[in-house]
């Protein structure tokens, strides 16, 4: 009898701590889910007030707490877009739209950025969905017409450059990348025809921004570095040089020029205070070696 009460009452308790670890759990999954409700707010709350760090901070938190909610991703990819990091929007957007194949506005948003990258047949298929399933759909009509003649203006310019026809390209393109302004293909084509026009400071303009577009883009410093040379700001062009060094420290190219106009600056810089000085000779003998050492280089 006395066995029989042990194993009761040792039943009992064994009963109880379940309860309370039911109990327990229910409560922590309560708790987290009203945690992940209050990142929600919160983060649309400083969306709406334009304090997009903060709102995303809290929509990392919410998925965080809840990784499969499609309506957070949404909410994040769009905050991604005003920071100007679409491509972790885009990534946001393609979760939002594995978890919710036809939500429409998901999909609108994201056609409307890859037309803006320049990644036309992504849009267009984008843009289809939408349409079947809201044919009025406004802004997905006027992209969807869109796409083709601007295929269409792209494989032009194309030819223009090309068979040397730069100004014509650059007629086009100017279209084209007000569509398409995050395409950094497009930028590196009009940079080739500004610089088969001459315009320099034009396609630096261009080139500066695909270094934005395009991550640890050592190629485009590297042009920048170069076109800066030509044209005689050899300060600048060590500054640009420099950068692509900071991004690939073993970047042949770069440390080549690197060494070269990290010379010719001293050079000038020496030049100056001899003409500060009234040095002439001195200012001519530095122009000479600066002369050398560009002939050498070209």
């Amino acid at each position: 009898m006395t066995v029989f009460s042990s194993q009761k009452r040792t039943a009992y308790s064994l009963w109880i701590i379940f309860l309370t670890l039911d109990f327990d759990i229910w409560e922590v999954k309560c708790t987290s889910v009203a945690e992940v409700d209050r990142h929600l707010q919160m983060g649309v709350q400083m969306l709406a007030k334009g304090q997009l760090h903060d709102a995303l901070s809290h929509f990392h938190a919410a998925i965080d707490g809840d990784p499969n909610n499609y309506l957070t991703y949404y909410r994040r990819a769009t905050v991604y877009l005003a920071l100007g990091r679409s491509r972790q929007g885009l990534q946001d957007w393609m979760k939002s739209l594995d978890s919710k194949p036809d939500f429409t506005a998901a999909r609108a948003q994201r056609a409307g950025v890859l037309v803006k990258l320049g990644r036309l047949e992504e849009a267009h298929i984008d843009l289809e969905h939408v349409l079947r399933k809201d044919p009025a759909h406004e802004e997905a009509n006027r992209l969807y017409t869109s796409i083709e003649p601007l295929k269409r203006d792209i494989l032009e310019a194309y030819s223009h450059v090309r068979t040397g026809r730069y100004n014509h390209a650059i007629l086009i393109l100017k279209s084209v990348i007000e569509h398409c302004p995050w395409d950094a293909a497009l930028r590196d084509l009009r940079v080739e025809a500004y610089q088969g026009v001459g315009d320099m400071m034009s396609a630096i303009a261009d080139i500066r921004v695909t270094t934005k577009l395009t991550q640890d883009n050592t190629e485009g410093y590297l042009k920048l570095a170069n076109m800066y040379y030509q044209i005689g700001d050899v300060e600048q062009g060590l500054n640009e040089i420099r950068e692509c060094l900071k991004l690939d420290p073993d970047h042949k190219n770069c440390f080549t020029l690197y060494k070269k106009i990290k010379k010719i600056n001293k050079i000038l810089n020496d030049a100056q205070e001899y003409v500060n000085n009234k040095e002439y000779e001195e200012c001519v003998n530095s122009a000479n070696k600066v002369h050398i050492i560009s002939v050498d280089f070209q």
